[in-house]
């Protein structure tokens, strides 16, 4: 069995831990994740928090929610609502290519998802965008930057856009991540806001200290806890200025708070922020 020969793996290169000591932690993983993460995975897992990597063996498709998703999975199925589409992008090297990323949601919270060269072709054609839901097959999961687990997407796996055998209402829009204006209560990388336009600002432009222009555009975004200066720059402002109106709706997904003038808090969105603008259709 698979799972003999990554328990047999370990002990030979950590010999402290013994079976049963391997065994017990296989249990304590298992009740963590409700056993819905197969065993192989699971003894992989508990390789990796030792320092161990054991020869990779073919992990067999599982279907799971976002919040049990690990970073080492290699052949796994994710169900999830399209709430932000980013887009492609190209990139040079001994293999160029050209890759998209989504955000998906399901109950259970938020997952970026990173299409490579050939499934990016679903972004481009507008197949993959904001609302649709997506069923993700044959797919691999990698630790980002942050530590945070993120989905792979690439030449062998399949998508499934709106499966017919999935219930919608599992799948909420981002509004169910947003956080109200009253809470910003400290300054954040992330933070995915929902609400309508209260005024909208002159945008000006400015230049920068490499002698290139920018432009940048404020308007204030209203919920029914209160409001918020949001900050558009460059190619934000751009793409805001001839679409934003008083009373719109819009999701801002992956802005930023900063620290304000009147020891309050504004939101700044540049090209790492997604903008969900449904009245400008």
């Amino acid at each position: 069995m698979a799972t003999e020969g990554t328990i047999q793996a370990l002990i030979s290169k950590r010999p402290e831990l013994t079976r049963p000591k391997i065994l017990e932690a296989l249990e304590i993983e298992r009740c963590n994740t409700s056993g819905l993460i197969s065993d192989e995975t699971l003894l992989r897992l508990i390789a990796a928090k030792h320092g161990v990597q054991v020869p990779q063996t073919k992990i067999h498709s599982c279907s799971l929610t976002i919040s049990q998703l690990i970073p080492i999975l290699n052949d796994a199925t994710v169900v999830g609502r399209i709430v932000a589409v980013y887009p492609v992008r190209s990139f040079e090297g001994k293999q160029p290519g050209k890759y998209a990323s989504l955000l998906i949601a399901d109950g259970g919270g938020l997952l970026r998802v990173m299409l490579w060269n050939d499934k990016a072709d679903l972004v481009e054609s507008g197949e993959l965008k904001a609302g649709r839901i997506a069923r993700f097959v044959h797919s691999y999961t990698k630790e980002d930057r942050s530590g945070k687990t993120e989905l792979h997407i690439g030449a062998k796996s399949i998508v499934e856009i709106n499966p017919q055998d999935t219930d919608e209402t599992s799948f909420p829009f981002i509004k169910k991540f947003s956080t109200k204006c009253r809470d910003i209560t400290q300054a954040q990388s992330s933070i995915h806001l929902a609400g309508l336009v209260k005024e909208v600002f002159p945008s000006s432009a400015f230049t920068r200290e490499d002698q290139s222009d920018g432009k940048i555009l404020r308007f204030v975004l209203a919920d029914d806890s209160g409001e918020v200066t949001v900050v558009a720059w460059n190619e934000r402002a751009e793409e805001l200025e001839p679409l934003l109106r008083k009373g719109a709706e819009i999701c801002l997904v992956n802005a930023k708070a900063k620290s304000g003038a009147n020891s309050g808090f504004e939101i700044h969105i540049d090209a790492g922020a997604y903008i969900d603008l449904p009245s400008r259709e």
